[in-house]
């Protein structure tokens, strides 16, 4: 399985993530090790610091019958590590599965169609011109 391509801006406090392959979260125990993935890095590269994360959905499928296990684990790494999430890409597939893990957690996907929307809501989050979870 491939994994998530990690990339923390210490100058912005944001931890990028994006696939660069096609990757298919299947199972819980692959779910849980990505989540564990990102919230290692977290840790190592923000030391504990909670930061805005932007990710990539393009190239990630999430097993449809996994879906209220993985918003479980999203809502458990945003709470730990992540002022906010902002999201991007995808195909119909994968926006659709990113909102319905929202809102099984009732937290707003925070998607966007380009990176650049993506990180113009993180700019407005950073200026107070955005409430963390809107958007």
């Amino acid at each position: 399985m491939a994994q998530a391509e990690l990339r923390y801006d210490k100058d912005e406090n944001i931890i990028f993530i994006r696939f660069a392959e096609p990757t298919e979260l299947v199972t819980q125990a692959e779910i849980s090790a990505h989540f564990k993935r990102v919230v290692g890095y977290w840790r190592s590269h923000a030391k504990g610091k909670k930061c805005y994360f932007v990710v990539d959905i393009d190239n990630i499928t999430i097993n449809m019958k996994e879906i209220e296990f993985y918003a479980r684990e999203t809502d458990r790494a945003h709470a730990e590590c992540a002022i906010s999430s902002v999201r991007y890409g995808g195909n119909h597939l994968h926006r659709t599965l990113t909102r319905l893990a929202g809102m099984k957690i009732h937290r707003p996907s925070n998607l966007y169609e380009t990176r650049e929307e993506a990180m113009d809501v993180v700019r407005a989050l950073r200026a107070g011109e955005l409430k963390a979870g809107t958007g």
